[in-house]
């Protein structure tokens, strides 16, 4: 009899709501520190979009000559702009000398001449803007004057 009236009862036991409830909590919770998660990557990503726009500005405002001049020379490049936004940002627009960049990652490798390697022609100069990790190389080239040519020049006004 008892058989009888157990199998006509219909309904969840308070075991089966509850275990429904957790289940339900818990994926409540998830969606909630999903949401939480895609707005901190969505802050990342303008933060970073702002930070490509002022190094594409600073780059435009270099090739246009709208920013004042700041010479300091390392080594193999020289830096011709620098400064801070009001924001705080830093920014630098360096000027490389791509060829001998390359030359000299050759003799630090130990390469020899013998072996065919294809270096970037004399006087390639790359303007490398630098805001906050992003980098932008943009590459001029400028046309070395020889020896030989500059010494004609002034036989010729004398």
């Amino acid at each position: 009899m008892k058989n009888a009236l157990c199998q006509n009862r219909k309904g969840f036991t308070l075991l089966e709501v509850m275990v429904a409830l957790a289940i339900i909590g818990i994926s409540i919770g998830i969606f909630f520190s999903m949401v939480g998660n895609s707005s901190k990557i969505r802050g990342k990503i303008d933060d970073h979009a702002n930070l490509l726009l002022l190094a594409r500005t600073k780059t435009e405002e270099s090739f246009l000559g709208m920013l004042d001049v700041v010479y300091t020379i390392k080594e193999n490049e020289k830096t011709i702009y620098e400064g801070i936004t009001p924001n705080g940002i830093k920014w630098k627009v360096l000027e490389i000398d791509k060829y001998k960049e390359a030359t000299e990652k050759l003799m630090s490798v130990g390469m020899t001449e013998e072996e065919d390697i294809e270096l970037p022609p004399k006087g390639v100069i790359a303007l490398n803007t630098q805001v906050e990790g992003i980098k932008i190389d943009t590459v001029s080239f400028f046309e070395e004057k020889k020896e030989d040519d500059e010494t004609e020049n002034l036989e010729n006004e004398q």
